[in-house]
């Protein structure tokens, strides 16, 4: 099924061993991994707090993470349902962030896993909102990703882009 477990109950030991299983499938497929960083589905439908986990794993990894909204899932499989019904999803992508980390650095490795969990959500919540017309496309050929000083976010800072503001 190509699912890596993620014991909801973490310890350390637990989370090395999911974080290790992650790298080694990004390094063998150069596939992707898909993290859902509420952790489960909501009763209504609507956003939850992110888990602490999603800034972990986005640190810790070191590779691009591409927030993602989906609108519409729970009108298909609601939680506590087993049969899924049909219905319209609306699958929202953010622009890619690369989030700076120095593994060797644990001092400030809970603010940075902190201050990505909150860069994630405050991105993910802003993709729920309808886009216009002139942000659904893209002009092709066109790669663009944005590099976010963690530290620099958990001391307040202001998020820089390496790309021309659009």
């Amino acid at each position: 099924m190509n699912v890596i477990p993620i014991d909801r109950q973490a310890q350390h030991k637990s989370v090395q061993r999911s974080l290790a299983m992650c790298e080694e499938f990004l390094q063998r497929t150069h596939g992707n991994l898909i993290l859902y960083p509420e952790g489960t589905r909501s009763l209504d439908g609507e956003m939850q707090t992110f888990k602490s986990g999603a800034g972990l794993f986005a640190v810790d990894l070191g590779v691009p993470v591409v927030p993602a909204h989906i609108d519409g899932a729970h009108n298909i499989l609601a939680k506590g349902k087993f049969m899924p019904r049909p219905g319209p999803v609306t699958v929202r992508f953010g622009e890619p962030i690369v989030f700076e980390s120095n593994q060797f650095d644990f001092r400030w490795g809970r603010g940075r896993r902190r201050a990505a969990v909150e860069l994630l959500e405050q991105r993910i919540r802003g993709l729920k909102q309808r886009p216009s017309a002139g942000d659904v496309a893209r002009p092709s050929g066109e790669e663009q990703h944005a590099t976010v000083s963690v530290s620099a976010v958990a001391q307040g800072g202001r998020n820089t882009k390496d790309f021309p503001a659009q």
